[in-house]
């Protein structure tokens, strides 16, 4: 596969050779809103309900209040420092992949990143934290888009933090939209400046960009896999674009294809 525009970590999987007529396009700027993409696409907007927090004793009231509290990914003192939890999202391939971002502070500084239950409970015990599963629960999330003039709602589920590393494929509907659309990696990453689209819409979902490396995305997928499923999807599952109009620059070929006969229909005829 042959890669078009920026740097990303998943270039490194074209050390095993490529394919040059698949092509995959990363030189845009396309954004989307998650009204956009919830709402329009049907990509299933999942929250993570839980997240690190600080130890408390180990006693059966402590416990009962862990599970009952509602902490979906909230700000946590490590070492004396703020930190700010974020979520993040990568749609990769037609899969969703759910992460955590950590980070000192605003301006957000040292950020890491969280792809797996494992690795986040690893850290909690390197740092004498907690994980707090949180509540489960779904709702309709209702928002207004000022380019269509008109609400959206789509349905939101909070999912506890065990679960919101759990890859989601997309099936139906959503995942013909997404097809149809064109995407292959969307990302929604929390340090993502502002990016205006129209009427101010806050477009913080970026399409085919070289955002990957950034968000440690290779905790998820190593370079070669993702590197292969990206040539696959490009050049199998996506549509192919169609053939460009062919322009014709010749006269002469203009002029018969026009209907006309080159040496008589410019003359007049004998006896006119």
């Amino acid at each position: 596969m042959r890669i078009i525009g920026g740097k990303d970590y998943y270039d490194a999987g074209a050390a095993w050779g490529q394919d040059e007529t698949v092509v995959f396009m990363r030189n845009g700027k396309r954004g989307l809103s998650s009204a956009e993409v919830y709402g329009s696409l049907g990509v299933p907007f999942i929250s993570c309900a839980g997240g690190l927090v600080p130890p408390e004793p180990d006693t059966a009231a402590a416990r009962k209040r862990a599970l009952n509290r509602y902490r979906p990914l909230n700000d946590i003192e490590i070492g004396g420092i703020r930190h700010l939890q974020d979520a993040g999202r990568v749609l990769f391939c037609g899969t969703l992949y759910n992460g955590v971002r950590l980070a000192r502070g605003r301006p957000t500084e040292h950020a890491r990143w969280f792809w797996t239950y494992d690795a986040m409970a690893e850290f909690a015990a390197e740092h004498g934290l907690a994980l707090h599963e949180g509540e489960e629960f779904a709702r309709d999330q209702r928002e207004t888009s000022p380019v269509r003039r008109q609400t959206i709602s789509y349905p939101h589920r909070m999912i506890p933090l065990s679960r919101w590393f759990d890859p989601v494929q997309l099936t139906g509907s959503a995942r013909d939209a997404v097809v149809l659309a064109g995407i292959t990696i969307a990302s929604e990453n929390p340090d993502m400046p502002y990016v205006p689209g129209p009427e101010h819409e806050h477009l913080n979902w970026a399409v085919d960009q070289p955002t990957l490396a950034e968000m440690d995305f290779a905790k998820a997928l190593d370079p070669y896999t993702a590197h292969q499923e990206i040539a696959m999807w490009v050049g199998g599952v996506l549509p192919a674009p169609g053939p460009k109009m062919v322009e014709i620059t010749d006269d002469k070929v203009k002029i018969a294809k026009a209907g006309f006969h080159h040496p008589t229909s410019f003359r007049r005829g004998k006896g006119e």
